[in-house]
């Protein structure tokens, strides 16, 4: 997995608020965000005015800080459960392989 910079990481924060990063991108964002100060700290300013103007104009009250920190670990569950629902599929893939093989094996003795 190549690693993003700072300034890669910036531009990405928009689309990763909106829910707009795939999976490969959201993943190589979340590891950079975890550990970098300087972009956590962007994330959480963005983030803040984002969410907040929205909440302030709605007149909800919130803590965007804890929902920052739910939907980034909201987000990394999500990408780790795909990321094992893949490696169960490549799994399947190789059982049904082999499977095919013996088969074919079986038949041509």
């Amino acid at each position: 997995m190549t690693e993003l910079n700072c300034k890669q990481t910036e531009k990405l924060i928009p689309s990763f608020i909106k829910d707009d990063l795939d999976r490969h991108t959201e993943k190589r964002f979340l590891f950079h965000v975890e550990k970098c100060p300087s972009c956590h700290e962007e994330l959480s300013i963005q983030f803040l005015v984002t969410e907040g103007m929205q909440r302030l104009e709605n007149g909800d009250t919130f803590d965007l800080n804890k929902e920052l920190r739910t939907k980034m670990t909201t987000q990394k569950r999500h990408l780790q459960l795909l990321d094992s629902l893949q490696r169960g599929l490549y799994v399947t893939e190789a059982v049904v392989l082999l499977t095919a093989l013996l088969i074919l094996t079986l038949v041509v003795l």
